[in-house]
């Protein structure tokens, strides 16, 4: 289920076309250093597995709700998969140290892109624009609830069809990929 190993080195190995990718990258876009180097790493790899995405399928990304941090997701995929909408997940609570005027880190954007045109398309558009769910307060601290990662895989399922999560963490969007009866794949550099 899950490749241990860098995202990077394991996409450009990577030799299944995926019918669906659904991940949630690490929210670094920008700054120097350490930050530059993983910002960087997110848009080879969001773009390489975009690359690999089969014809009229899906990719959706997690991104902070920032309009800095979603800019950073369109434009590191842009020219192979086009956005068609915003998606987010909100929380009662946010579960975050970090506190800004104004907000307090309690939502995350979804964002959903295809590759040309859709064929076959499940009804995607048919969901809901949005999720309230609580985050998890025990486990990885940025794991996804188990509902939030079927209402990102559920409308986008190809039954019989691969998913790939570059950025895999705990497993939370492979589960969801399996229980709508696909064969997920996953990359994860630190195992939980």
């Amino acid at each position: 289920m899950i490749r241990h190993g860098d995202s990077l080195e394991l996409i450009l190995a990577e030799t299944a076309t995926p019918d669906l990718i659904v991940t949630d990258p690490p929210y670094a876009f920008g700054g120097s250093g350490v930050e530059h180097e993983l910002s960087a790493t997110v848009a080879v790899v969001l773009r390489e597995a975009a690359q690999r995405l089969a014809k009229g399928r899906w990719m959706l990304v997690m991104c902070a709700a920032s309009w800095r941090s979603t800019h950073y997701m369109v434009d590191a995929v842009r020219g192979i998969v086009e956005p068609t909408r915003i998606a987010t997940w909100c929380k009662p609570a946010a579960r975050t140290k970090a506190r800004t005027v104004g907000w307090k880190w309690a939502s995350v954007n979804v964002v959903a892109f295809r590759k040309g045109k859709a064929i076959d398309d499940p009804g995607a558009c048919d969901e809901l624009d949005h999720i309230l769910a609580p985050p998890l307060t025990v486990g990885r601290r940025a794991e996804i609830p188990p509902e939030v990662a079927a209402w990102m895989v559920r409308p986008y399922a190809v039954p019989g069809g691969t998913m790939l999560d570059p950025f895999a963490g705990s497993g939370a969007l492979l589960r969801a990929a399996e229980a709508a009866d696909m064969t997920p794949i996953g990359y994860e550099q630190s195992p939980t």
